[in-house]
């Protein structure tokens, strides 16, 4: 049968209207991105494999006046979670809210960010131009994930606040897949809960200063109070977390912890190199701390040094008395070195693309020759401009907001915490075991490889205490700045990179470059480039009219 020309229209037309039918549940698509910015990382697939339930999603990035950047950020989001729907067995249900559409009135409003706000997703206040006026909105760059009787929210605005508003953005869409699957990860039922141990017989920390960290990784971890002293092993536990000890391990206890490592076994320790003191409110004395870990971390090739990092660059702030106004003190934040901002490194997907780190009397730490074969990883450095201050020693509180001179402050970048991973070697190799009863054969080595974090600042993973109400701070917040430091995240990571399957941190490891238009150019050739702009189009429109009237020249006169 001879198809006609009508029928052939016909034909077409219904296939056209058949794909626009089918396009929402057909979405094909080639990442053609030199950083694959567009692609599922294979760990998150098999997150998404492993659900077994359906979950809903609530977006509260949204809104027809968001900022540029922002637009970025929530096209990104809804482009992945795209993705993530269809690599999903099971249904997954995507709510984008409009918070300023979807409440009017300001009471139910203010009911949302206390309620956003409480699950840790601060509202982010902007300012817009709007026919020549600056116009202030608040943005809640967050999510919700719930599932069944599971909750899991997620600030999606993370970044290093030191850089631009725009590299922030940009870090925060590096960092989207990771938050995802992380918050996916908590509302599941089927996981595994690995198990972790803390030394509190070794630490006089109040338990209010750790409530933060401990709620966050009870979401993901089984936590067990541990008596060393007591202990005869540390089988049956994951890993391993002593925070600011201030009791001396024994040469028992440092056994125990050595065998755990040899045999496989992950650990953090967040400590301090020196002991601070008050004296009658005029400064403070510093002097050496001898916590008995030391030998044990210098046969691993890493050595804590007594001493006090001071960063006249990056660091916190102090109330202090500059005078009086009328018969009041007058006080005013001034720097204060000794609590040095800390930067992490870029190339760890543990600290990539995070806030500084508040750090409180911070000691260095350095890396020796050893006969162990681990690998020695930096997490956590100062900026270059640092005075190492020996110890013992006194810091005047006077000496705050002072002038610095930089020619006291030529110490250089210093370490602050490091990460050794590999097939650790016991410590006690051809010395003398412990007297007491060992519970297993000693043993020098095994081929399992272990992994232990150390952090030269025992303060790092405690929460603050608000003065006027008494109730724990979030991990990070800094009373007196009114910011929120990467704390809590670095701590978090630091636990997952150790206890979960590692290639889930993978998805930190996605770069997504800005591509900005060189600025100086743009106004050297823009005249040049509106003019190519407007030309082209005019003469490829000319060109088609003048292709046309020529066939139909030739078709009709002939």
């Amino acid at each position: 049968m001879k198809l006609t020309k009508n029928g052939l229209w016909a034909i077409l037309i219904g296939v056209g209207i058949l794909l626009i039918v089918l396009s929402p549940q057909l979405r094909l698509r080639w990442d053609l991105s030199e950083e694959k910015k567009f692609t599922l990382s294979e760990s998150s697939v098999a997150v998404l494999q492993s659900l077994d339930g359906p979950i809903s999603i609530k977006v509260y990035l949204g809104g027809r006046n968001l900022p540029g950047g922002f637009k970025r950020l929530e096209k990104a989001l809804l482009e992945l979670l795209d993705d993530v729907r269809s690599q999903s067995p099971q249904r997954i249900d995507i709510e984008q809210i409009d918070v300023y559409k979807t409440y009017p009135k300001e009471k139910d409003r203010q009911a949302l960010i206390f309620y956003l706000d409480s699950l840790g997703i601060p509202p982010t206040n902007v300012v817009n131009q709007e026919d020549g006026q600056q116009v202030q909105q608040l943005i809640f760059p967050g999510i919700v994930i719930e599932k069944s009787d599971r909750q899991a929210a997620i600030l999606l605005l993370k970044g290093n606040k030191l850089t631009s508003p725009q590299e922030v953005l940009n870090q925060s869409i590096e960092g989207l897949e990771y938050e995802l699957m992380q918050g996916i990860r908590q509302v599941q039922d089927n996981r595994e809960r690995k198990k972790i141990g803390f030394f509190l017989d070794h630490s006089q920390v109040p338990a209010i200063k750790q409530l933060d960290l401990i709620a966050q990784l009870k979401k993901s971890y089984d936590l067990y109070p541990v008596d060393l002293s007591q202990s005869l092993t540390l089988d049956g536990l994951d890993a391993i977390c002593v925070i600011q000890p201030s009791i001396k391990f024994s040469t028992e206890d440092q056994y125990k912890i050595d065998q755990f490592l040899v045999q496989g076994g992950k650990g953090i320790f967040f400590l301090d190199g020196v002991r601070i003191d008050t004296l009658e409110k005029q400064g403070l004395i510093v002097t050496p701390q001898d916590l008995g870990l030391q030998n044990l971390l210098f046969q691993y090739g890493v050595r804590l040094n007594a001493n006090l990092v001071k960063d006249a660059q990056l660091c916190g702030a102090i109330p202090l008395a500059v005078g009086n106004f009328g018969n009041q003190a007058n006080l005013e934040l001034m720097p204060w070195p000794s609590f040095p901002l800390l930067n992490g490194n870029p190339n760890s997907v543990i600290t990539k693309n995070l806030d500084a780190i508040y750090g409180r009397f911070v000691s260095s730490l350095d890396t020796i020759q050893s006969g162990q074969s681990l690998k020695r990883t930096a997490l956590l450095k100062t900026s270059p401009y640092t005075q190492v201050q020996k110890t013992p020693a006194t810091l005047p509180f006077s000496a705050s907001g002072k002038e610095f001179d930089p020619a006291k402050y030529q110490g250089g970048s210093q370490v602050i915490s490091y990460l050794l991973e590999g097939k650790f070697q016991s410590a006690f190799t051809n010395r003398i075991l412990p007297t007491e009863k060992l519970a297993k054969p000693f043993q020098s080595k095994t081929d399992q490889a272990g992994a232990l974090i150390i952090v030269a600042d025992g303060d790092i993973p405690l929460n603050g205490i608000d003065p006027s109400t008494k109730a724990p701070l979030p991990l990070g917040f800094d009373t007196f700045a009114k910011h929120t430091f990467a704390n809590k995240d670095f701590v978090l990571n630091a636990f997952h990179y150790l206890l979960d399957d590692q290639q889930a941190l993978l998805a930190r490891n996605k770069n997504v470059r800005l591509r900005p238009l060189g600025k100086v150019k743009v106004k050297d050739e823009k005249s040049f480039w509106q003019g190519i702009n407007l030309a082209i189009p005019i003469a490829f429109a000319g060109i088609i009219s003048l292709l046309v009237i020529l066939y139909r020249k030739k078709k009709y006169n002939a």
